[in-house]
């Protein structure tokens, strides 16, 4: 039997090697500990092939001389190359290969930096570098859902992370908001958007997405909940250490009265996710007192379970999870409460409305209300089939009751549960944004949604019970705030589904909702865009910019688009065009009119309607 030679690494492929190494290891690191010349060592810490020493020189040389007697008949070498050294003392003792040599602290162990303020800064400053490619080629791409999806799970907070819980906030504060910044700058030119870091919306995108953000998480300000959280469960004795009480004061500045944290710090579990949450709810609860009773319904509709669902959805075009950029940009536009139209922008079916963020998903004309209830009712029947209910579609439609015209049953499932009554689904959207609920609404997360369910119950309960149905309200708000009914019966569903498809109950559950969400946001977002496409200004109070600009049908962001649908690179040009120039033309007083032409010659419905009033101008009927 021959010998297995580990030339380079610990673990070269092979997944029981990091534990073979650590058990050839262990026994070194006892025979430190034991040795008598080694008595006055303070620290005494490995892991794997990286280790700290630290105490008097005359210790710190005698561990390296048991490691360099001891180690070789284990396998084990100094590569003093890689070895730094560091002491107020003479460190002429150490060996002459150790080239790096510091008299003050400035060392790196284990991705953490280990010196003063500024060279703890240029540590973070350097490291972000690495990150700068990155985010120039999210810049880059095409598809803002995926740049979003990358920026969020990739390249924020998450390479922020290490550092944040090693090393004292108060050493890297000012290194993080350049990070921070650089976070901002990316966003906004992905999604191309106007938003400086100092607005409410962008304060809201750095929340997560449970509290109705965008999860890019200022890494400035949760940086001390991460080293908080990390001396709790790794070193509690340094409680006392000034950095510690200099993030303890950080952090409870960041947080309500109630919220703040005191020495000792808790050792519980989950401890840096508790502080976070506690800095979020702050953030939320100024986000909302300081809104309009508009924003706040918007604010704890989209803060509701499951209504960021969209956002958390892998961009697949083959599996029907794709957005296109104009919808996309809508939709980010709309979750942040930004204005979505210039201050003149009226719907298209109905001229004496104005464009916001209500009567773009509720307006009657044009049928995307209904395609947008038949998208979501279709979506949920096909889940029904995969489940095996037998489900049925439109079976409430022709009864012909005398008492009411009424459709109870969006889908009927002939055996929901425990051989209980057919349950027939009906499947309704409706707005928080109502001006008759707003009141309750801005106040009571899912409002909305609870008062559809009653009045869809009192509506349909009777004809349910003479047909031996069992009524299933299943409400969603349009900002994605699913009813209670709709809980239950989603739950029961991805019960059902999982016992089909042998996946987990909460997979399946989070494929419900992030379907329905994406269909929810998607369809809100093309009827937006079909009455936004012929918002012209008329007659204009205000100097026209008109822009012109040429794209191309055959581009790779829009092909699939532009194959289905005629005009829809220009309507994308179009909308690119408000995005980049709405907010410098309000400031300016100026009304943006962007003239797109498609390179096949199809011109921009914005386009047409310019034209028009132009010819009415120029050439005024008789």
């Amino acid at each position: 039997m021959g010998m297995l030679c580990s030339a380079t690494g610990v673990q070269q492929g092979d997944p029981l090697g990091l534990l073979l190494f650590s058990l050839v290891l262990h026994g070194l690191i006892l025979k430190i500990a034991e040795d008598d010349t080694c008595g006055e060592l303070l620290f005494n810490k490995w892991y794997l092939d990286d280790g700290v020493l630290a105490g008097t020189s005359l210790s710190v040389r005698a561990a390296l001389d048991v490691i360099s007697s001891l180690g070789p008949f284990l396998g084990l070498y100094i590569n003093f190359a890689k070895c730094e050294v560091f002491g107020k003392a003479e460190l002429s003792a150490f060996p002459s290969e150790i080239s790096k040599r510091y008299h003050t602290p400035q060392l790196e162990i284990l991705g953490a930096p280990i010196g003063n303020e500024e060279f703890c800064n240029n540590f973070v400053i350097n490291k972000q570098s690495s990150v700068s490619f990155l985010l120039q080629q999210l810049q880059g791409l095409e598809n803002p859902q995926l740049a979003l999806a990358l920026l969020r799970k990739c390249a924020a907070f998450c390479k922020m992370t290490h550092i944040s819980r090693v090393t004292p906030p108060t050493l890297i504060k000012s290194s993080l908001s350049e990070f921070d910044d650089s976070i901002h700058h990316c966003f906004t030119e992905c999604l191309a958007l106007n938003l400086s870091p100092q607005s409410s919306g962008w304060k809201q995108a750095c929340l997560s997405l449970s509290r109705g953000g965008l999860g890019l998480r200022s890494v400035a300000v949760h940086s001390t909940a991460a080293y908080l959280g990390s001396v709790s469960s790794s070193s509690p004795d340094l409680a006392s250490s000034h950095y510690v009480i200099d993030a303890l004061n950080l952090f409870n500045l960041q947080v309500s009265a109630e919220d703040t944290v005191s020495i000792p710090l808790p050792t519980k579990s989950h401890f840096q996710h508790d502080l976070s949450q506690r800095i979020e709810n702050c953030q939320f609860h100024a986000l909302y007192n300081s809104g309009s009773l508009a924003d706040r319904a918007r604010l704890l509709s989209i803060s509701s379970a499951h209504a960021s669902s969209w956002l958390q959805v892998v961009p697949s075009p083959r599996q029907g999870c794709d957005m296109a950029t104009s919808e996309m940009q809508w939709g980010i536009k709309w979750w942040l409460g930004l204005p979505l139209t210039p201050e003149l922008g009226v719907c298209a079916y109905c001229p004496d409305k104005a464009l916001d963020a209500h009567h773009a998903v509720t307006c009657k004309f044009g049928g995307d209300v209904v395609a947008r209830h038949n998208a979501l009712r279709n979506a949920i029947f096909d889940f029904c089939k995969r489940a095996l209910l037998n489900p049925k579609l439109e079976a409430g439609a022709g009864l012909g009751h005398e008492r009411r015209l009424t459709r109870p049953a969006d889908i009927l499932i002939p055996s929901w549960s425990n051989g209980d009554k057919p349950a027939a689904i009906d499947v309704s959207i409706t707005s928080p944004l109502k001006s008759n609920i707003l009141s309750e609404v801005g106040v009571v997360a899912g409002a909305a949604a609870r008062q559809t369910e009653e009045r869809k119950h009192t509506c349909n309960d009777t004809i349910c019970s003479e047909l031996g149905w069992k009524c299933v309200p299943l409400v969603v708000e349009t900002f994605g705030a699913w009813g209670r009914t709709a809980g239950q019966f989603f739950g029961e569903l991805a019960s059902r589904l999982a016992a089909q498809s042998h996946s987990s109950k909460t997979t399946m559950l989070n494929n419900i909702y992030g379907r329905l969400s994406l269909i929810l946001v998607r369809a809100n977002a093309r009827a937006f865009n079909a009455r936004r496409s012929y918002v012209i200004c008329y007659p204009l109070n205000k100097p026209a910019a008109f822009d012109l600009s040429v794209t191309s049908t055959l581009h790779p962001s829009v092909l699939l688009e532009a194959s289905m649908t005629a005009g829809s690179a220009g309507l994308v040009a179009e909308n690119r065009k408000h995005n980049y120039n709405d907010r410098k033309c309000e400031e300016l007083g100026w009304v943006c009119i962007p003239l797109v032409v498609e390179t096949y010659g199809c011109w921009g419905a914005a386009a047409v309607a310019a034209f028009s009033i132009s010819s009415l101008v120029a050439f005024p009927p008789g």
